[in-house]
């Protein structure tokens, strides 16, 4: 006899995993609770790429969401084992949940745009966000492993990448920066890449690999430019700020691990104001954020794990306005902080919800020329959205 220990939570689920293997020969590892995005996991060490490259190209049809029916759903063929499968997948999205958020700089709404799905204007995990010269907005997506280009009122412009190793693939495109003639600079979580793009999406070129060494990267996550065109690239699992030219010749790199000043427990994104101080978001256990001058001499910090005023829970996104004010993404506390350029907070803005002007998992947040702040949110993996979106 085999006795199985399961929590209430997961029961109903592995029960349908269960029934589904046992009865429609589907292999539980091709049925997801959720979304793709733990399919894209197993990937993380190239493994089973081929087969996560099948689910997302080869989608057939799909349904957006009903009154009758809460859920975005679409169906795909992929082959298993026995090289038979045709299966339907599910978010736990709400019904017109939008993705991009548009805001003014005290917080009011001003705009969204981006519900579930994979047409053009649409997303199945939005990221990295930024804004280039002419407020054009460019968001990527971790799961359909590509860019979308918006013009500053969400009207879908073009797109680019597709699921590789390539040039002009990703497989996982996190955070995005922009210089000042436009070209972007996108990361990529699992291949270890730094790519470069005109304003049109062509490739212009790659560096980085995985490793440890100089010009390498473990699980780079956050990236942003100077006004000299230098690019800043934060790594996750070696916790460090490498510096590279614009054409990604390194220059310099600063940080180990630990929680003193200078130094990161898992960094988030990267992000530089007028002056090219550079601004690091450390969430989890050290939830801070870290203020370098350009060559990484660390001038401040401020931050503490927790709920209250200039705490955070995991904070993300991170971005700084023309007068130098401070606005970072509070992830797991469902909100925006901004603070002055020396730490002091300002105000705040932001609850769980499932309405344009609240939020579910707030990721990324990026400006425009005209001082309007745009936020990604991954809307489909936060804890309690099944409780408070009905």
């Amino acid at each position: 006899m085999i006795t199985i220990y399961i929590s209430n939570r997961n029961v109903i689920f592995i029960f349908l995993i269960i029934f589904l293997y046992l009865f429609n020969n589907i292999n539980p590892y091709l049925f997801v609770y959720g979304d793709v995005q733990q399919k894209l996991n197993k990937v993380q060490n190239c493994k089973d790429s081929e087969l996560v490259n099948e689910i997302v190209d080869n989608i057939k049809e799909y349904n957006q969401p009903t009154k009758d029916n809460e859920f975005f759903t679409f169906t795909a063929d992929v082959l298993d084992d026995n090289n038979y499968v045709k299966e339907s997948k599910q978010s736990n999205d709400l019904m017109n949940f939008h993705h991009i958020k548009k805001y003014d700089m005290s917080g009011k709404l001003i705009d969204s745009w981006g519900i579930k799905g994979i047409k053009k204007g649409e997303f199945l995990h939005p990221h990295g966000i930024a804004s280039d010269s002419k407020g054009n907005i460019y968001v990527s997506d971790a799961i359909l492993c590509n860019i979308q280009k918006f013009d500053q009122n969400g009207n879908f412009l073009l797109k680019f990448g597709k699921m590789g190793d390539g040039e002009g693939e990703f497989f996982q495109p996190e955070d995005i920066a922009i210089d000042k003639r436009d070209n972007i600079f996108v990361v990529d979580y699992v291949t270890g890449h730094v790519q470069k793009f005109d304003q049109n999406g062509t490739f212009i070129s790659m560096w980085g690999s995985k490793g440890t060494k100089t010009g390498q990267f473990m699980k780079p996550w956050g990236i942003g430019v100077d006004s000299h065109g230098n690019v800043y690239v934060g790594d996750q699992e070696n916790p460090v700020i490498q510096k590279f030219d614009n054409n990604g010749k390194f220059i310099t790199k600063w940080g180990s691990y630990g929680s003193k000043p200078g130094e990161f427990v898992h960094i988030h994104d990267v992000s530089l104001d007028s002056k090219d101080n550079v601004y690091v978001t450390d969430g989890r256990d050290n939830s801070r954020v870290e203020k370098f001058d350009n060559n990484g001499k660390f001038l401040e910090m401020w931050g503490s794990k927790g709920g209250q005023n200039g705490q955070f829970i995991e904070d993300h996104g991170i971005a700084i306005d023309n007068s130098g004010d401070v606005y970072v993404v509070d992830t797991r506390n469902v909100r925006i902080q901004k603070f002055s350029n020396d730490g002091d907070f300002l105000s705040k803005w932001g609850i769980l919800g499932c309405k344009d002007d609240q939020f579910l998992i707030p990721h990324d947040i990026t400006i425009d020329p005209k001082g309007y702040l745009y936020i990604s949110d991954s809307g489909n993996v936060h804890f309690r959205a099944n409780y408070v979106c009905n």
